[in-house]
């Protein structure tokens, strides 16, 4: 690393929260199960949007929120994705420039693709069911991510979800041998499970030739590895990168690097409300601390710290969304 300020570049589908309070029956006439999370189309995205109305916005998606999270620490943060040219791709893009963050995300021009929005209804009994369009963020191009890439940085964090969009593995192949000529270090997170499997070879040939940090729960990194089992997942892991931390949830987490294992417990909090982006937290505090130079055992508890902070609200991020999501609806 060097004497400047470390820098982490962050890859992944840019979305907008949006958290909205209604009655049960708008849940179940846009078809949707209470309390369950959807991916939904363009059209049903587009008529539920117009039926809640502007909610309460922030911004998100998993690698976003890291790199949210890097705001008041001494490590620099620019976020790469792609939002359409709408009123939430402004408020992604203002939300992340207000915490000091660089977006300089790729902006689809045309009217087939609104900005990804999850949103999240919340009905009187406190239950949130979630609906995720993915939108813009799916269309981003080689040429659009490699343009708003920095010369110099230190790490390029890879969301593995970028994989499902049309063009992701270009994307993500693409950025992965400029970050290596810039002399930047590689981390992917591989996202979830589902994730893995849907993209299993790819996956594991691009960590093989380019990835210097795996950061990924027990669950994924396993998928990931064919392996049971946090310890299992690790070492195979080992075999391939650098430096890797599996999170076990309560458990706390496991971090590697050549010199060794190490065993980070879990930081103790009052009462678990919400593990939403625990993860993303995390990964946040785990690779500043290691852009910084600091121990792997220190990145760890870092991350460790991170989630906890996470863990004790409803969302992602701190912010007048979370706050929303723990109010009942009107």
């Amino acid at each position: 690393m060097t004497e400047r300020t470390p820098h982490i570049v962050g890859l992944g589908n840019a979305l907008v929260d949006v958290v909205a309070a209604v009655e049960p029956d708008v849940v179940t006439r846009h078809g949707l199960t209470p309390g369950g999370m959807h991916l939904v189309d363009a059209d049903a995205a587009h008529a539920l949007f117009e039926d809640v109305g502007p909610g309460i916005r922030q911004s998100g998606g998993s690698v976003a929120n890291s790199i949210a999270h890097l705001a008041d620490t001494p490590v620099r943060g620019t976020y790469l994705g792609k939002v359409a040219n709408d009123d939430l791709g402004d408020a992604f893009c203002e939300e992340m420039s207000g915490m000091g963050l660089a977006a300089p995300v790729a902006v689809a021009q045309n009217g087939d693709h609104g900005t990804g929005r999850c949103v999240v209804l919340v009905t009187p009994d406190g239950e949130r069911t979630m609906s995720t369009y993915l939108g813009a963020a799916t269309t981003l191009m080689p040429p659009e991510a490699l343009a708003a890439l920095p010369e110099e940085f230190d790490i390029l964090f890879i969301e593995g979800y970028i994989w499902d969009a049309p063009h992701g593995a270009a994307v993500i192949e693409r950025l992965a041998e400029a970050a290596q000529a810039a002399g930047a270090k590689v981390a992917l997170t591989p996202s979830d499970a589902g994730c893995v499997e849907r993209n299993i070879d790819v996956m594991r040939n691009f960590v093989s030739r380019h990835v210097d940090i795996l950061v990924g729960n027990e669950a994924e990194v396993a998928a990931l590895a064919g392996r049971e089992g946090a310890d299992a997942a690790l070492g195979w892991a080992m075999t391939r990168v650098s430096v890797a931390a599996v999170t076990e949830h309560d458990k706390g987490s496991i971090v590697a690097d050549a010199e060794g294992r190490h065993h980070i417990p879990a930081v103790d909090v009052p009462e678990v409300v919400d593990s939403t982006g625990a993860g993303d937290a995390y990964a946040s505090g785990f690779l500043a601390a290691l852009a910084r130079g600091l121990p792997v055992q220190e990145a760890g508890k870092l991350g460790a710290e991170n989630a906890a902070r996470v863990l004790v609200h409803y969302g992602a991020r701190d912010g007048d969304a979370a706050k929303a999501i723990a109010l009942p609806a009107a």
